[in-house]
């Protein structure tokens, strides 16, 4: 008898059964809209394909940008070579090796970006974290709803 009416009595410093209900039902929601924006973003660069073209270096240029490390942040130079498309449009894309002039084979996909190499389809890495969002959320709403029966007991 008394391990049930332990149950019941609130202790203090806990919140209401209520309170933990409402914000494991936020979190969950929150994180719920993580997993599809991961899974939908993750999707996406598999399915891309790219397509080799053929493009001219005609211009290159330095770029500082910001880059961090564990001994903190610096600004860096970067190569930048613009290359001319068969169609005429330009292109920038960041490399060390190709040259102002030469024939290279750049790799354009289905969104009309260009890079150097052909993108990197996700990997097992990528995909096991979009598991590991979408059962986190999964648990978090089951907690959500176990507090809520809970914060409904009399």
């Amino acid at each position: 008898m008394s391990a049930a009416r332990a149950r019941d009595v609130e202790r203090d410093g806990t919140p209401p059964p209520a309170v933990t209900a409402a914000v494991l039902a936020v979190l969950a929601v929150l994180l719920a809209a993580w997993t599809v924006a991961a899974v939908a973003e993750t999707a996406a660069r598999a399915s891309t394909a790219s397509t080799p073209v053929q493009a001219v270096v005609v211009d290159e240029r330095v770029e500082e940008r910001v880059v961090g490390d564990r001994r903190g942040s610096r600004p860096a130079p970067f190569r930048i070579v613009v290359v001319e498309l068969p169609e005429g449009t330009r292109a920038d894309l960041r490399s060390e090796d190709l040259a102002v002039g030469a024939e290279v084979t750049v790799h354009r996909d289905d969104a009309g970006r260009v890079f150097a190499r052909p993108p990197a389809a996700p990997g097992l890495l990528e995909w096991s974290l979009c598991t590991a969002l979408a059962a986190s959320s999964v648990l978090l709403a089951v907690a959500s709803l176990r507090a809520a029966v809970r914060a409904r007991r009399p």
